[in-house]
């Protein structure tokens, strides 16, 4: 019974570690722009910081659930 309980916490922690690590704001190195949060009804910022530096490689992944 004490193992199961000890399995229960340890589990419990890294789910724990595990959705704040997803949900916490991201941080970028010094010297780097700040993270853009990209609406999904309106395209425009997203064509603006795409095509903000034409001197540099450009990729867009795109990742969906299904």
């Amino acid at each position: 019974m004490k193992k199961k309980i000890a399995v229960l916490g340890v589990l419990a922690v890294a789910i724990l570690f595990g959705a704040t690590y997803l949900w916490a704001p991201g941080t970028v190195p010094a010297g780097q722009p700040p993270l853009v949060t990209l609406p999904s009804a309106n395209i425009g910022p997203f064509a603006a910081a795409f095509d903000a530096d034409v001197s540099v490689p450009r990729l867009v992944l795109l990742f969906s659930p299904t």
